[in-house]
């Protein structure tokens, strides 16, 4: 069966009008109803770039909301399984919510959700200086795989791209393709973006789809402070091999998720087998 990996790049702000028309003007450009499996992922913030205020104002109840209610529409309109990287949701915590990966089959169906394990917390030498996601959101606890049939699905977000051992059991549950919607950095994507998504995908043996904001980011909000994010957004094989790339600004990337391939490479490799560490820690 096939199935094509589709990233949208765009470049977000707090209008949540404007990010969907960046988002549909993207999915008019490849999406039709026809035999084909499509995941097409959005970036992380994909529909709201803005900051505590503005993600408490619009964050929704799992599973009910109008804007997830858009997001299902779309992925029955262009008959895709869609997974917006990221959406503010509510939690049991008055002063902390999540941020959330939400997975749709093309019958608009909620499939799964992921809430982002690693936090970003750092100081980076751009225009903001730091970044606390801590003060605004919660960590999640569950690492998450969607089998939506045609390909079994692990789910991270940006900065969970630091930390391999998320990526070591995501690949313990079946992943065959790895989603990493971000909104790195400009100067942490040129550093260390491609090199870390071509050290996961070489590790897991998993394809991974990277979509990330792809650009200056601005808001209506006087206080706002502007953004540069690196774009980048790549597809790279289960071999660690970047198979298509887009450089910055709105766009899309489409590349086939060829399952014979994976297999082959972890059938004459078996890392996973080979792993002392899975499992049982005899090493002290």
């Amino acid at each position: 069966m096939n199935c094509k990996l589709t990233a949208i790049q765009i470049i977000s702000s707090d209008d949540i009008n404007h990010n969907f028309e960046q988002i549909c003007a993207q999915l008019t450009q490849f999406s039709q109803c026809n035999e084909t499996n499509n995941i097409v992922l959005l970036p992380e913030n994909a529909l709201i770039f803005a900051d505590r205020h503005a993600y408490f104002d619009h964050a929704e109840i799992l599973g009910n909301g109008p804007m997830q209610t858009r997001l299902s529409e779309l992925a029955k309109h262009y008959c895709c399984t869609l997974i917006c990287g990221s959406f503010p949701i509510k939690s049991a915590q008055q002063d902390k919510i999540y941020t959330t990966c939400l997975v749709y089959s093309a019958q608009g169906e909620l499939l799964d959700h992921y809430n982002k394990i690693h936090l970003f917390d750092a100081d980076v030498s751009d225009q903001l200086g730091a970044y606390r996601e801590s003060d605004t959101f919660i960590a999640g606890q569950d690492v998450k795989v969607v089998d939506c049939g045609f390909a079994k699905i692990g789910l991270a977000i940006c900065y969970d791209l630091r930390f391999p051992g998320l990526f070591q059991k995501l690949r313990e549950q079946g992943a065959e393709v790895i989603i990493l919607p971000a909104a790195f950095t400009e100067v942490t994507g040129a550093a260390h973006w491609q090199t870390l998504l071509q050290a996961r995908a070489i590790e897991t043996q998993c394809y991974f789809l990277a979509a990330n904001q792809g650009g200056k980011h601005f808001a209506k909000h006087p206080d706002y402070q502007p953004r540069m994010t690196y774009g980048h957004s790549m597809v790279v094989n289960a071999w660690g091999e970047v198979v298509i790339q887009l450089m910055t600004g709105n766009g899309h990337i489409q590349a086939d998720f060829n399952r014979e391939l994976l297999l082959e490479i972890r059938s004459k490799m078996p890392v996973s087998q080979h792993n002392q560490f899975n499992s049982i820690q005899k090493f002290k």
